[in-house]
């Protein structure tokens, strides 16, 4: 899923079809449309980061190698978030999490993990792939846009449903995943 594919799908809810057509051609003018673009990059990160830290988990499973048996988290592929589990030649081994790295009795492990996404420009890729589709992130996109710009009655709305969007969304998935945090009415 293509961040800018994202966004235009955003503008397509927000109605903002004049800069469909700029984004899609990959010719922005400055000024606002550009300042609208930024916005709306910047509420495709907030939204990615809240879905893979509070409902839809994105997972990875990598080896790491350490003399020490202090395993940093500078040196994972990505940021993690949850530490899952830790294997040492396939079986669960007992480590120590501090606040630098995961401490463990061996120098080789695999650890499976939860992990914020990075950052993303308008040329990126979303971290998720199938589980999310197009829709939930642009509803995301377009209620954080009207909050940031005002806008509150049509924030409530995309807002609503982006939140049902979510629920659908973890109904789908396997037993096991996440459950919300508790919305205030």
């Amino acid at each position: 899923m293509l961040v800018k594919d994202v966004i235009i799908s955003a503008l397509n809810i927000l109605g903002r079809l004049d800069l469909v057509k700029m984004l899609s051609d990959g010719v922005v003018s400055e000024g606002e449309g550009e300042e609208t673009v930024n916005i709306l990059l910047y509420c495709f990160n907030a939204v990615e980061d809240e879905l893979a830290r509070r409902y839809i988990p994105l997972n990875e499973k990598e080896e790491l190698r350490s003399y020490t048996g202090k395993f940093k988290y500078t040196d994972f592929a990505h940021s993690p978030v949850k530490i899952k589990r830790v294997l040492v030649g396939g079986e669960q081994a007992d480590y120590e999490l501090t606040t630098q790295y995961i401490a463990v009795n061996a120098d080789t492990i695999t650890v499976e993990y939860e992990y914020a996404p990075s950052k993303k420009v308008i040329e990126g890729s979303s971290d998720f792939k199938t589980e999310v589709g197009e829709r939930l992130m642009a509803l995301g996109i377009a209620a954080e846009f009207c909050l940031i710009n005002g806008e509150i009655e049509a924030s409530e709305l995309w807002e609503k449903k982006y939140r049902e969007r979510i629920d659908e969304v973890q109904r789908a998935l396997p037993a096991g995943g996440n459950i919300p945090p508790r919305r205030w009415v």
